[in-house]
């Protein structure tokens, strides 16, 4: 009996998955844009494009997919970006520009790139303004980014070295939002994917869901209407 009520959950889980994969995103380039909010994002592995599709149900938000034309795939292209990263390079996006005048929120969905906002998203902010738009940061990697937060300045050395290392690549993040793109940043929320199944990552994106609603003063996921 058991047996059968874990095969049961377990085919639930599946296709609850399904419809979210079956169902494609809005196209940002058909559609005239009338929504208020937005959803920028890169992925890499499929990760962020799930976060986005959770986030842009509930949110009723329009949808932006920011695409790489480098190639980033496998493990060469996972150290490439690890080294892009690392040394703040740019690479080439499609699209360069968009017309975000639509949109007073903009939620940027992003792989953490050595504890930054991917390449991609990087090159796109340089290239476009969100002057006079509220931004939330929505990021998700393999590290919970707020793990050595607990530590106070009578830790020990090398964990208050990880902490400052990590909340000056925070704050360098935020700096792109606020400086180089005009935004007005309000939030950051980050899911944790290491050997996250994609439902694990589902449930826990929308775990945050009160916290990006909140942060973008949307009441309900129909506020947009």
């Amino acid at each position: 009996m058991q047996y059968l009520i874990k095969r049961l959950r377990k085919t639930i889980a599946a296709l609850t998955l399904g419809l979210f994969l079956l169902l494609p995103l809005p196209s940002f380039a058909a559609d005239t844009a009338t929504g208020k909010t937005l959803i920028i994002y890169y992925s890499r592995t499929g990760k962020s494009r799930l976060i986005s599709q959770v986030l842009q149900k509930e949110l009723n938000a329009q949808v932006l997919e920011i695409k790489d034309l480098k190639n980033r795939s496998g493990t060469l292209g996972y150290a490439g970006a690890g080294f892009d990263g690392f040394f703040d390079r740019h690479t080439t996006v499609d699209p360069t520009k968009a017309d975000l005048s639509p949109y007073s929120n903009i939620v940027i969905v992003s792989p953490i790139w050595n504890w930054k906002l991917s390449t991609p998203i990087h090159t796109f902010l340089d290239n476009n303004r969100l002057d006079g738009k509220t931004v939330v940061l929505f990021t998700n990697g393999n590290n919970d980014i707020r793990k050595y937060e607990q530590y106070d300045d009578n830790a020990p050395w090398i964990k208050r070295f990880f902490r400052d290392y990590i909340r000056g690549k925070s704050k360098g993040s935020r700096d792109y939002v606020t400086g180089t793109a005009g935004g007005n940043y309000v939030r950051h929320c980050h899911v944790e994917t290491l050997e996250a199944s994609n439902d694990q990552i589902m449930q826990r994106t929308i775990k945050q869901l009160d916290n990006v609603k909140s942060a973008l003063s949307i009441k309900t996921a129909k506020a947009n209407q």
